[in-house]
């Protein structure tokens, strides 16, 4: 081959490498072209529109799908946390609110039966001379001899079913007798020497006392054997 003929040859090599590089560079800047396109695009934020127009644009290669769907799920990973996120602060949020409402019922459950009992104590004190009334004239009665007469029979069913229904309510009869005394819930009006009972024991009960629940509406009124 002479030196012209090799010249010849070169040219077109060249000419031939050139044409190729050319195409490379369109190629390449087609595939970046599309990419910038796509990320122009606002992306679905998960409803898959996004994916679908990647999946289905015959245009954007392989890679650049691939990258692109890798940005969407990083995306995705992102909105999903700021979604637990969002849940979790929701649900402390509704529990808060349950426990509060919880307190509130509870203190207003609480203030409702303070109060129920506040009038029921109120209303028995008044009560209470009708029912020292009745324990004076039943004492007589049995005093008298008169537990077979009708009429106290009467009067003595009459009591007991008042009793019943205070004591449905809560009130109990403080009967301190053979126990040691109390001036929480005991008042001792005589003093007496007793072989029968220990000291600082309780005799006998001379006013009978009443409790609502924990209140004592009226100290029982007692006599206390001393030695």
């Amino acid at each position: 081959m002479d030196i012209k003929d090799k010249k010849e040859k070169d040219t077109k090599d060249n000419l031939t490498e050139d044409r190729n590089k050319s195409k490379e560079n369109k190629v390449i800047s087609k595939d970046n072209q599309v990419t910038e396109d796509f990320k122009k695009k606002k992306k679905s934020k998960g409803n898959g529109d996004y994916l679908r127009e990647i999946l289905e644009d015959q245009s954007i290669t392989s890679s650049a799908a691939v990258e692109e769907l890798l940005e969407e799920i990083d995306l995705l990973k992102k909105e999903i946390e700021e979604f637990k996120k969002a849940e979790d602060e929701q649900i402390e949020r509704i529990k808060r609110i349950q426990a509060d409402y919880e307190n509130y019922r509870k203190r207003t459950l609480k203030e409702q039966l303070e109060l129920i009992k506040r009038a029921n104590k109120d209303l028995i004190e008044k009560m209470l001379p009708v029912l020292d009334s009745f324990d004076n004239a039943i004492d007589i009665g049995i005093r008298n001899g008169k537990e077979d007469d009708e009429f106290f029979r009467g009067i003595k069913m009459i009591y007991d079913k008042l009793m019943e229904v205070l004591g449905a309510e809560g009130l109990k009869v403080i009967d301190p007798i053979g126990e040691e005394f109390d001036p929480h819930i005991c008042e001792a009006t005589l003093t007496e020497k007793s072989d029968e009972f220990k000291e600082n024991q309780i005799i006998s009960v001379l006013r009978k006392g009443y409790m609502l629940g924990d209140y004592v509406i009226r100290p029982a009124e007692v006599k206390v054997c001393v030695k």
